[in-house]
């Protein structure tokens, strides 16, 4: 079980997809999460941040990266690797 504000990643793209639970719903008889992007990612358009409905076995909690691992990963997108 997740609460709200725990920072966990995504296991489809655990390098790049990870935030912050933001609170969760039951939707037919499922519990979801609202999962919100880290804003430190570039791909994240400016006033825009990416959410989404969320299972529990699609994320695993995780400590929340430095400024600088982001740094790395937007330079890394920037040149195509």
């Amino acid at each position: 079980m997740f609460e709200k504000g725990q920072y966990v990643r995504l296991t489809i793209a655990p390098e790049t997809r990870m935030g912050t639970i933001e609170g969760s719903e039951e939707q037919r008889g499922k519990l979801f999460y609202i999962f919100r992007q880290d804003p430190r990612l570039d791909d994240v358009v400016p006033g825009f941040k990416f959410e989404a409905f969320v299972l529990e076995d699609e994320m695993e909690p995780c400590d929340r990266p430095s400024d600088d691992y982001w740094k790395n990963i937007n330079a890394k997108a920037k040149a195509g690797t």
